[in-house]
């Protein structure tokens, strides 16, 4: 990258386990309070079947991002992945449509955090305010757009403050959405009220957002309308994979903030479409949108009328927090595109006292601004999706194919359910979720664009305008449209690494794994390596312990898989010297490594300790002593 200057300012890493897992639930965790309502006025009773369908494919891009995002740790989620997997053109398709999504992110959850305390504060929100040019602005409109001003100012400062503020919000949030669930489960939810109101598959009734593609059944098409709503409470779970620049250990942190997050958002959505269908009837949910949440605990008998102020409060900190997340995201997603060359470096800027990206963070946060005034929850909800379901179909296909190019890339943490293939004598391991999660988010964004009006138009004019000044960007620059350097910018975070271990046939093996152990972790392959010396060459018994030796190794290399390593191993009858510049020539491995003063001298012990010395000068650097472990 010698394209960049020497001296750049980096974004800081800041961020634990729990910031990063609070960042991806807040993200996601708080879209039931939005959702939950939005949902129910087009899929009507049936509306936990599509939040179950949703769900599905939720799980398939979480999982997806918990591999990609540990094995390379950039800002930017499917972006880079794609740069990495294909090319700058697709890279640039991935950011611009996960962009579109996260400024909608900020006006919605600004919205409906406003929405909640109109719950509470329901009188001031009776007021009409006029614009300029005869604009009649909304309450709801001007209190979102103050609290995305205030989320603007809370992330100029810096992410560690942000995400420390997210955190505090989210533990607080989860604690009374327990609380929530317990006591609906226990006091309200009747299972007859839950299986009658499954048997309503769609609101009955012509809805002015939704294009009845469908036409012989608008129930059917209102359900199906709801499924693609329904996604909108998963949307968000990348939020983690944009601040991995700024995480510390995101090879290690990363996968398990995602698995968490995934499991708590799937709980939390599932439970409460299923409480609210056994505990009320949902025409009532779908009319109180803007608060359905605080409506359902107003039902409650007793603890109904208090529980449901701190619902609202609750919902309100969430709806916050989730706004919070998409301004993190957009901030440090156009960074990365100016970084990568996809959009003006000019973006990538970083404050010199907060490690911010203060640019970003105020042009795309005033947009941000501009579409909160609007007002219209629905309306907003329309354009969602569009950008966020087109970016994942690209991950799923950068998923597949980064399996296939990057094979002796470590991964911290792979998915399950994967296919080995045999290709050109080579076996390439092809991942089960990415093969079934491509289809699944294809399927879901023709369907946005089938049903959604105002996202069609919205999404297509958003990707073209994007498209016009990237081309623009890259003809100023004399830069190819279509590249593959940037890619190479992209380093995963280690390199699955080949080591030969030798193992005098006279040695301790248990010594011998106790050291691998302490020494090295899951991204080496070991070979182990045993020589018996051709001075041994005159003895009797030199094909039995060649049986002998293999059969040990054999055992240590069983013992060492089971502890989740990949290992081979070989016995040489030869010259000491000869096997060592075997292996580092013929089969290029990257470490020679062995345990000192353990050895035996009676085959290999001084020989071999002379030969290591003299070799070490030829090949520098390619040995290394391990240290004996009690």
């Amino acid at each position: 990258m010698s394209q960049r200057d020497s001296k750049v300012i980096t974004l800081k890493r800041d961020i634990g386990w729990l910031g990063s897992f609070a960042i991806g639930y807040g993200d996601v965790g708080a879209d039931i309070f939005l959702a939950l309502g939005v949902v129910f006025v087009y899929a009507a009773g049936a509306a936990p079947f599509a939040f179950m369908i949703a769900a599905v494919v939720y799980l398939l891009i979480g999982l997806t991002y918990a591999e990609l995002s540990s094995v390379y740790p950039y800002a930017g989620g499917s972006q880079v992945f794609a740069l990495r997997g294909f090319n700058s053109l697709l890279g640039f398709i991935a950011g611009w449509a996960l962009m579109l999504d996260y400024l909608i992110c900020v006006s919605l959850f600004s919205l409906a955090a406003a929405g909640y305390l109109k719950f509470l504060l329901y009188e001031f929100y009776t007021l009409s305010l006029s614009g300029p040019f005869n604009l009649n602005i909304s309450p709801l409109g001007l209190v979102a757009a103050l609290l995305v001003l205030s989320l603007l100012f809370i992330n100029y400062v810096g992410i560690k403050y942000s995400a420390n503020f997210v955190t505090t919000l989210v533990v607080f949030g989860l604690i009374v959405e327990a609380l929530i669930l317990f006591l609906g489960f226990a006091l309200t939810f009747n299972l007859e009220t839950l299986l009658y109101q499954l048997n309503i598959f769609g609101n009955h009734r012509v809805l002015s957002d939704v294009e009845y593609f469908f036409s012989d059944s608008v129930q059917l098409n209102n359900f199906i309308y709801g499924i693609t709503v329904a996604m909108a409470s998963f949307i968000g779970i990348e939020s983690i994979s944009q601040a991995a620049e700024e995480t510390r250990k995101p090879y290690r942190w990363i996968p398990r903030a995602t698995k968490l997050a995934i499991l708590a958002v799937l709980l939390s959505v599932l439970l409460f479409s299923f409480l609210a269908a056994g505990s009320m009837d949902w025409e009532t949910i779908a009319t109180s949108y803007e608060n359905a949440v605080a409506v359902l605990t107003s039902n409650f008998p007793i603890v109904g009328a208090p529980l449901s102020l701190i619902v609202a409060i609750t919902a309100f900190i969430l709806c916050y927090a989730s706004a919070n997340t998409g301004v993190i995201g957009v901030s440090r997603l156009t960074a990365s595109m100016g970084k990568f060359r996809l959009i003006p470096r000019w973006f990538y800027h970083i404050h010199p006292i907060f490690r911010t990206p203060k640019r970003t963070l105020l042009i795309f946060g005033s947009i941000g601004i501009l579409i909160a005034l609007i007002g219209d929850i629905p309306f907003v909800v329309s354009l969602y999706n569009f950008g966020g379901l087109l970016s994942y179909m690209i991950l799923m296909a950068s998923f597949i194919r980064l399996r296939i190019t990057d094979r002796d890339v470590y991964r911290p943490w792979k998915t399950p359910l994967n296919i080995s293939l045999k290709f050109r004598n080579k076996v390439i391991e092809l991942p089960l979720i990415g093969l079934i999660g491509l289809p699944a988010t294809l399927l879901l964004w023709t369907l946005v664009i089938i049903l959604h009006p105002h996202g069609r138009l919205f999404g297509f004019i958003w990707i073209a305008i994007g498209l016009v000044l990237y081309t623009c960007y890259r003809k100023l620059h004399k830069l190819p449209l279509i590249s593959e350097e940037e890619g190479s910018w992209v380093m995963p975070s280690s390199y699955i690494m080949e080591i030969t271990v030798l193992v005098d046939p006279m040695e301790d093996y248990d010594a011998v794994k106790r050291a691998i152990l302490h020494s090295y972790d899951k991204r080496y392959k070991l070979r182990l390596v045993s020589i018996i010396n051709h001075i041994a060459e005159k003895e009797p018994y030199l094909r039995e312990l060649q049986t002998s030796v293999s059969s040990d190794l054999d055992k240590l290399a069983n013992e060492l898989r089971r502890d989740g390593y990949t290992v081979t191993y070989d016995v040489f009858l030869g010259d000491v010297e000869e096997v060592i510049k075997q292996e580092v020539s013929v089969f290029n491995v990257d470490f020679i490594t062995y345990v000192k003063h353990s050895v035996k001298e009676t085959l290999t012990g001084k020989r071999r300790e002379e030969v290591i010395n003299r070799l070490s000068q030829e090949y520098p650097g390619r040995f290394i002593i391990l240290r004996k472990v009690e």
